[in-house]
């Protein structure tokens, strides 16, 4: 590791400095020839990186094409080496009379061709058919200027030899490939101009070190053979650097026909060779053969050929560019956006006919002026910090929004952008465009306008409310309100009278609030307003805004009413928009379960049991397909002797997240959301089953449950009812229907239908029952209106806990004789400790319930407490069968 960071932190010149001694110590103390092939094995060191880079990864270009050429320069650099070598041991060493040293070089020429052009065809170059045509007579053109130099002045002079010819012409055509390849490349381009060149350079080196060993005795074949030596290196650290160091796609690709080597000099260097060794030849008195004949007319054939094209090719590319100048020249004059270019000063150079024709802004009044002259003053420095910017080189999508004063002297919305410098004058210059966006700025107002305003009432809608009620740090209030009556307006007097009631109670809601508070329509029949007063004002504010409201409306000689109602919700500086009306909204959930007129905050308690209320609804239809509803049974005791002789049954939601639910408040919401009727025969059913099996085991048992008067009016309940009762094959002797007190508090007229609906069902033998007796202000009296067989007396009437003793015990006292009188069993429901069971016991009163005794519990618990009694006594008579005596019918 100390090594390699070492070798790191030598500086690049000391390697040059230390090549070059070498380079020139080899020159100095070796032959020519040997010296020429240790020089070209020094290729081996690029070929080496390249070949270490490729297999790391860490290349620029394609890694196949570092890894193919840095092959190559390694066969170069061994051979070149090896070489050198058999020069020193067996100079006269040959095979099949050619030198060793040919042979080696002449393998090493043919598998270097075979390796790197692969790399340099590589990926396809897709031309049109001329610039196809371009390559093929540069390939066969630099092909025949290649070889004729070497036959003029070598071959044909009685040095033909095998290893000579084939590398001359193979080298030749291969070199022409090369350097075509990376002069006309497309794709790659940057890469390739180093690559293809370098390529080319080796192989005419190899060439070179072929005919020189091939040929010894020619006295210019050791100088030969030390500058191909020497070339070689150059020509592998050019190819090492297109390879490893340089961007293959580096720049854009030319259009098609518009390659940049279309008219590229690559027949001048080959051509001037080829004329000099032929004038050469011909000074020294030699002649030219057929061949050499043949390879000019080749030559000259190619170039003229290519130039023709190459003239077609620019012709074609020079009318593209014509007629696409002609078309931005039609589009600049047409155009409605303005063009400019700007010094580095920032001052008008030159603007578009534009400029004149839309702006008003004439060339005299503009050119040579700072282009922030043009703006509104306290947009100029803004304006120039922005051009500033691109003017240095920034580049960026963005647009620049300016008001321009136009050459007659109104303000026109605009904005700029800028489109790089002007080609003409690179680096100090910047052209930009103007567009008038003053038509584009009224219509964006007036659609923001009409997206964010109700049309009806000219208040802002849902969306223009969200924008005013962004966060302030003043925070605030949202007032809702709801207008109810709308509809039945315009059922009656039409929807043309309930517009006109919706647009009028606009109208006193604007003249009610303040300058800087925010009215707006949110629905169909509700309002809204955003104020910026305290909680306290606020809320004065809604009560005069409900009051207001509530007047009646005169619309065309008809008086119409409107209830109201509203809710307030606190716009606090951290609380979205969002929020801030659906709290609203819970207050004016509130509000509408009172008389018309309400007004209510927002409360935390309050959306906790609107949340509760919410997810019931929402769980309770498919409670029972989970298994979550249940029946539990709470006995009823003989308190004397504590034997059970009935039984409660309680209807029992399990909520997985709220847990269990009060029996009144599940048939409450059963009967809001309608499914009562299909939630009580399941319950009947489940009940019945139950109840026939026990009273098998304990045959006085009854059973009570609970319902609502609504229940008792609707057919489908004493229909249901019915076929459980034939279904299980139980008597209705064992039935008892109970009612809650809470629900006796509607007047003569209610009572009067209650009791008929209970009296059906007494005639029926069903029992009937009012159950939490005493919990609320129910008179004594109605007792004597409904026919009851069972009065269960709640625990506020017998518990200690609010009142004295004594005091107690009158009451509940009172409640058991005029239950007797009446003919009713009294149970005294809720006992729950040892006090109240002395307290009721001395009373009177004969049969209890409550948790003391026993609490509610699942069938199976019930059914191993009924066990426990089947051969026990059976209770005194009078305990037993008194509800089988029942109370005449009225």
């Amino acid at each position: 590791m100390c090594g390699m960071v070492g070798l790191r932190s030598v500086r690049p010149s000391t390697y040059v400095a230390v090549g070059a001694a070498w380079a020139i110590a080899v020159v100095l103390l070796l032959p020519l020839t040997v010296a020429g092939g240790l020089l070209a094995a020094a290729a081996a060191v690029p070929g080496t990186a390249m070949l270490w880079a490729a297999w790391r990864g860490a290349v620029a270009g394609p890694r196949f094409r570092a890894a193919l050429l840095g092959t190559g320069l390694l066969l170069t650099g061994v051979t070149g080496a090896a070489a050198a070598v058999v020069t020193v041991v067996m100079p006269a060493a040959t095979t099949d009379g050619v030198p060793v040293a040919a042979h080696l070089y002449l393998v090493t020429l043919i598998l270097t061709v075979l390796v790197t052009l692969p790399a340099l065809l590589r990926p396809q170059q897709h031309r049109d058919p001329l610039g196809r045509l371009r390559v093929w007579l540069d390939t066969v053109g630099v092909s025949a200027c290649l070889i004729l130099p070497t036959w003029v002045l070598i071959l044909s002079d009685g040095y033909l030899r095998g290893a000579s010819a084939i590398a001359a012409f193979l080298g030749a055509v291969a070199t022409a490939l090369a350097a075509v390849a990376g002069v006309h490349s497309v794709r790659h381009r940057a890469a390739l101009r180093w690559t293809g060149p370098g390529v080319a350079l080796s192989l005419i080196c190899l060439i070179a070190l072929v005919i020189g060993a091939d040929n010894p005795a020619n006295p210019n074949s050791a100088p030969a053979a030390l500058a191909a030596g020497a070339a070689m290196n150059v020509a592998a650290w050019a190819i090492w650097w297109g390879s490893v160091r340089v961007d293959p796609d580096a720049g854009p690709l030319p259009a098609v026909g518009s390659e940049p080597a279309a008219g590229f000099p690559l027949f001048t260097l080959p051509v001037l060779g080829a004329a000099i060794a032929v004038v050469a030849r011909l000074l020294h008195g030699g002649d030219l053969d057929a061949t050499a004949i043949a390879l000019c007319v080749t030559a000259l054939l190619a170039v003229a050929t290519r130039e023709f094209v190459a003239a077609i090719a620019l012709r074609r590319h020079a009318d593209h560019l014509t007629h696409h100048g002609n078309r931005l020249r039609s589009l600049m004059f047409g155009s409605s956006d303005v063009a400019m270019v700007l010094d580095s000063g920032l001052a008008v150079r030159w603007q578009s006919p534009a400029a004149a024709r839309h702006f008003g802004l004439s060339d005299q009044g503009v050119l040579g002026r700072p282009i922030t002259a043009l703006v509104d003053p306290e947009q100029a420095g803004a304006l120039e910090g922005f051009l500033t910017d691109r003017l240095g080189g920034e580049e960026s999508d963005e647009s620049f929004s300016a008001v321009v004063l136009d050459g007659l002297g109104r303000r026109r919305d605009t904005a700029w952008t800028a489109g790089g410098a002007d080609p003409a004058i690179p680096g100090r210059s910047l052209v930009i465009h103007i567009r008038d966006v003053s038509d584009q700025r009224e219509l964006e107002q007036a659609l923001q306008q009409a997206t964010h305003l109700d049309p009806l009432t000219g208040l802002a809608n849902i969306h223009g409310l969200r924008h005013a009620g962004r966060p302030a740090a003043d925070g605030g209030a949202l007032i809702k309100v709801e207008l109810r009556g709308l509809t039945a307006i315009a059922d009656v007097h039409g929807t043309d009278r309930a517009e006109a009631v919706l647009v009028e109670a606009a109208r006193r809601v604007q003249a009610r609030i303040g300058a800087t508070d925010v009215p707006a329509r949110i629905g169909d029949a509700q309002l809204a307003v955003i104020t910026r007063n305290g909680a306290l004002r606020a809320h004065v504010l809604a009560s005069l805004l409900v009051t207001e409201l509530t007047v009646p409306y005169e619309v065309d000689g008809v008086s119409a009413h409107l209830q109201v109602w509203a809710g307030i919700g606190e716009l606090a500086p951290d609380t979205d928009i969002d929020e801030v009306m659906r709290r609203a909204a819970l207050g004016l959930r509130v509000a509408r379960t009172r008389p018309p007129g309400g007004v209510d905050w927002y409360d935390e308690a309050v959306e906790e049991q609107l949340v509760r209320r919410s997810t019931l609804e929402q769980d309770l239809p498919t409670a029972r397909d989970r298994n979550e509803l249940e029946l539990l049974f709470q006995p009823v005791f003989e308190l004397a002797g504590r034997r059970p002789v009935g039984v409660e049954v309680i209807l029992s939601w399990r909520h997985p997240s709220l847990g269990r639910l009060p029996a009144a408040e599940l048939l409450a919401l059963a009967d809001d959301l309608g499914v009562l009727g299909d939630l009580r025969i399941w319950a009947l059913n489940r009940m019945c089953r139950h109840a026939a099996a026990w009273r098998e085991q304990h045959h006085p048992l009854w059973f009570s449950f609970g319902v609502r008067p609504g229940e008792l009016g609707e057919e489908s309940f004493h229909t249901g009812l019915e076929t459980v009762l034939a279904t299980h094959r139980l008597p209705r002797s064992a039935l008892v229907v109970e009612i809650s007190e809470n629900d006796l508090h509607h007047g003569p007229e209610s009572d009067a239908l209650l009791a008929d609906h209970l009296r059906n069902l007494r005639t029926s033998d069903i029992r009937t029952a009012v159950g939490h007796f005493g919990a609320g202000p129910t008179s004594l009296s109605r007792l004597r209106i409904l026919p009851v067989d069972l009065l269960k007396v709640d625990r506020k009437v017998f518990s200690q806990d609010d009142g004295a003793p004594a005091s107690v015990g009158v009451i509940m006292e009172v409640a058991v004789t005029l239950g007797r009188r009446l003919g009713m069993d009294v149970v005294a429901h809720g006992l729950s400790t040892e006090a109240d069971l002395a307290t009721v016991l001395a009373t009177g009163c004969r049969l209890g319930q409550g948790d003391q005794l026993a609490r509610p519990m699942p069938a199976e618990h019930l059914e191993a407490l009924i066990e426990r009694f089947r051969d026990a006594p059976a209770p005194d008579a009078p305990m037993a069968v008194r509800l089988v005596q029942r109370r005449p019918v009225d």
